[in-house]
């Protein structure tokens, strides 16, 4: 299935890192029939300007009916595949939205390294402290009226006890694309989108450390 909308949309993601001089680890474009769906998968190293976060990926979910809505919404379509021939029949009621997730994965090493916090349970207490402290730092970054931030973690153990394998910080955004008229202004919507999430991504650096040397005081 042709999706030109969101097409254009991984060209000027493309273009916008390019300008910044950010060249992704995976640049990954996915296409599921079955369920009419197509996406963008970006994943940013982060080890080069951080000891905490590793890496930042972004994905970017679109489908049929709202590549559909977006195109009767936007003037110069009239040729867009899905508003021509039986397309043209079925009818979407729905706003067109951009739906993304973003996970920030931490590095748990830099984070529980602290050899007089061995000992079962007191590397999980070090861990759910530090989260705890993130938790009260991020509103101002991810605002939870808006959107939906949770943890996701891995639970190992060793011969000192447990400890956290994995660690990351997930948050859903929804943009919606109800507002423009043309290509190109959608096309300067998602510009600035992105440009937000990679400012949230400085801002969830900056507060990991300092979370960090909160703890450790």
């Amino acid at each position: 299935m042709n999706y030109p909308i969101f097409n254009s949309f991984i060209n000027r993601i493309k273009s916008d890192l390019l300008k910044k001089n950010i060249t992704p680890e995976e640049f990954t474009v996915w296409t599921e029939s079955t369920i009419n769906a197509t996406g963008l998968e970006i994943k940013i190293d982060l080890s080069s300007v951080s000891s905490y976060v590793t890496n930042v990926t972004i994905n970017f979910d679109w489908d049929k009916f709202r590549e559909t809505s977006c195109a009767k919404q936007l003037s110069g379509m009239e040729k867009h595949p899905m508003l021509t021939g039986n397309s043209s029949k079925e009818i979407y009621d729905i706003n067109p939205s951009m739906d993304v997730e973003v996970t920030w994965t931490l590095n748990q090493n830099m984070i529980l390294n602290d050899k007089s916090q061995s000992g079962d349970s007191k590397r999980i207490d070090r861990a759910t402290q530090w989260m705890d402290n993130m938790n009260k730092r991020i509103h101002d970054v991810l605002p939870s009226d808006y959107i939906i931030s949770r943890w996701h973690i891995e639970i190992d153990g060793d011969h000192e006890g447990r400890y956290l394998s994995t660690m990351s910080l997930i948050s859903y955004f929804q943009f919606t694309l109800t507002q423009q008229t043309s290509l190109n202004q959608i096309l300067e919507f998602i510009s600035k989108r992105l440009q937000l999430i990679l400012i949230r991504s400085n801002r969830i650096i900056q507060i990991a450390e300092s979370s960090l040397k909160t703890v450790a005081a």
